[in-house]
């Protein structure tokens, strides 16, 4: 296993994100921690909002720095994404960790499609089905994921902060996938805000925008 460090959302905040990935750990954590040569961002990175010279700047630095990696988030243009050299496809499987990117944008409707919104945010029922066999077989030690399965949801964030819950496609197959298999350990980002909790034998980690948390993977 290597150190990896596990990135939350940036948000197109791509110069704190090289910081945080090849500088000194900083934020919510004490005293200068030197970071690993590997780190995970995972999703809502910014793909797709921005021209395509600050594509190109990051795909360059990915090229340099091939170790340092992101998957997808609901707020990432999936075509986008897919041309990036650090891109982490959806249902890829490391050893004894699996990823899958994207999620359902509650504020969809205030965004414009293929602009700063994407249909294909989520994946498709007929992806999932598959993903859902993969999982099953390899059944992964770490899951890395944009969302999180429902019910860890409600548990982490809907019913302590009085949300009203929106099922989703996403979650609602990770809760599947969750309940065929209790990986050691699940990151996640997408609800904003730093948060751990063990349910069922599965530690859940969610992290804020620009925080992360460095693992052995």
């Amino acid at each position: 296993m290597t150190l990896t460090r596990i990135v939350g959302d940036i948000h197109g905040k791509f110069n704190d994100y090289s910081f945080f990935s090849l500088g000194v750990g900083r934020t919510r954590h004490a005293g200068d921690v030197p970071p690993p040569e590997r780190s995970v961002q995972i999703g809502d990175f910014g793909m797709g909002f921005y021209k395509d010279y600050w594509h190109d700047m990051v795909a360059d630095w990915q090229t340099k720095y091939p170790g340092h990696r992101f998957i997808r988030g609901n707020h990432d243009d999936p075509a986008r994404c897919k041309t990036m050299p650090g891109y982490i496809a959806d249902g890829t499987v490391e050893g004894d960790v699996m990823y899958i990117g994207g999620a359902w944008s509650i504020d969809q409707s205030m965004r414009v499609e293929g602009v700063s919104w994407w249909r294909d945010e989520e994946l498709s029922i007929q992806e999932f089905d598959r993903l859902v066999k993969v999982y099953e077989a390899t059944k992964p030690r770490v899951m890395i994921t944009h969302d999180c399965p429902s019910s860890v949801a409600w548990d982490m964030f809907i019913s302590r902060d009085n949300r009203k819950q929106i099922k989703t496609r996403t979650g609602e197959y990770l809760e599947w996938m969750w309940g065929i298999h209790k990986p050691e350990k699940w990151f996640f980002g997408h609800w904003h805000d730093t948060r751990n909790m063990i349910l069922m034998g599965t530690e859940f980690q969610c992290l804020g925008e620009l925080d992360y948390v460095d693992v052995e993977l």
